[in-house]
């Protein structure tokens, strides 16, 4: 049975009313901005309930993580929290699935439409490559001046087209990108399968649902498939696999099908879903764990763990979606404001969370008291905060909204060229 070190706590578990007429889903704000600069005290364009969904996400990975420095000096059973980052990350695995199935269905047999889905992969690669690839600079500085070992260009342009976990996990620097690649190719894949479907059958439904089917399908049995091989472990292999890890995006998918064709079944009685999901993720959150004696150690990496655990996770989180895509605001307050900004700066968060604890263990060394851990713990989860705001505000929105402007227009460029 692996046992937790006593010295240093796991960190590689890294790296959104009862009955409403109608849910609100991700769109376009109504003359407010769904990524503005600043979070204001006027009521905001994006959906509170998967805002909150969002800040809970990046959160527990933040705090899983930086509870390293922390945990010699922690009770044995605040290790509880040490799967955080783990369902953090499969939590957006479900957002993103819901929002990007959202924007295609309602796209729906304009996709067939060169035009359009060159202008949703512009639109998406505007809201995600810039930051990325500015990380890929940093973790190569990171690489060179702590670790003082520069990847070779074979490993770095094969991390930046994000290859590296495609069939098998093969990350050699800037390792919390795995999960990143698996929502790239999830833009990527689903998308033009649709197009090639729709240019066979102007049945949007059909084909959205079959492709949807098909890829949930594939990484489930692929699981299926390996998780007898010995180098096939829960939390690494079958985890981190890019093949391997769509089921729990299509469930969002099916989710935002549901909620976009039958509304009324969505916002009717959301506390059934609501208390469905929160006990399955509490039940199956006690399976990555034995106890034993006050001692706390990882469950064990059985055939569930590396197949159907994944996918009753994603559920769980699925079922909460009626709810949150439900939940707005007629007032905001400073919570509401903290909760809002929380979820904006949530990629930015993800991606410079771990460069920070990083630094502050490479210059401040390990903490030698309790004291010492707690001042370091907040330099760690201050400085993310602090990084990812300036981030989001100077960086990350301006490509944003940058993108309005130019991918419609240079999407009809390049499809006007190609046809």
């Amino acid at each position: 049975m692996q046992r937790f070190p006593r010295t240093k706590f796991p960190t590689n578990l890294c790296a959104m009313p009862q009955t409403l007429p109608q849910p609100t889903l991700p769109t376009q704000a109504r003359g407010t901005e769904r990524f503005p600069s600043r979070v204001t005290k006027t009521s905001s364009g994006r959906v509170f309930g998967l805002d909150v969904l969002r800040a809970g996400a990046i959160l527990s990975v933040l705090v899983a993580h930086d509870f390293n420095v922390l945990w010699p000096y922690l009770p044995w059973w605040v290790g509880f929290c040490g799967h955080g980052g783990y369902y953090g990350v499969e939590l957006f695995f479900v957002l993103s699935g819901f929002l990007i199935g959202t924007i295609l269905i309602r796209t729906d047999a304009e996709l067939r439409q060169p035009s359009r889905v060159i202008t949703f992969y512009l639109r998406r690669w505007f809201r995600t490559l810039p930051l990325f690839f500015l990380f890929v600079l940093l973790n190569l500085w990171l690489e060179l001046s702590v670790r003082h070992h520069l990847p070779p260009w074979s490993e770095i342009w094969r991390h930046a087209l994000f290859l590296r976990n495609l069939t098998g996990l093969h990350m050699t620097f800037f390792g919390e990108s795995w999960s990143l690649a698996i929502e790239e190719w999830f833009y990527l894949l689903f998308p033009i399968v649709l197009f090639v479907g729709l240019r066979l059958t102007r049945n949007f439904n059909r084909v959205l649902l079959a492709a949807a089917l098909a890829f949930f399908l594939f990484s489930n049995i692929g699981r299926m498939v390996i998780a007898s091989a010995s180098y096939a472990t829960w939390t690494e292999w079958e985890r981190k696999t890019v093949l391997l890890r769509f089921d729990g995006l299509m469930l969002g998918v099916f989710a935002a099908w549901i909620a976009l064709r039958y509304p009324k079944i969505w916002s009717n009685r959301v506390w059934i879903p609501t208390v469905l999901g929160l006990a399955l993720v509490a039940v199956i959150y006690t399976s990555l764990f034995t106890v034993s004696d006050q001692d706390l150690a990882w469950g064990p990496d059985t055939y569930f763990a590396r197949t159907t655990r994944f996918t009753l996770v994603s559920l769980g989180f699925a079922l909460l979606l009626p709810a949150a895509s439900s939940w707005k605001l007629d007032r905001e307050n400073f919570l509401s404001g903290l909760v809002r900004r929380i979820a904006l700066w949530s990629y930015a968060l993800y991606l410079v969370h771990i460069p920070i604890i990083t630094v502050v263990q490479h210059y401040f060394t390990t903490a030698k008291s309790f004291g010492h851990g707690v001042a370091l713990f907040v330099l760690a989860f201050g400085g993310s905060i602090a990084i990812s705001a300036l981030l989001y505000r100077y960086f990350e929105s301006r490509c944003t909204h940058l993108r309005d402007a130019v991918a419609p227009a240079v999407g009809r460029a390049i499809a006007n060229r190609v046809g």
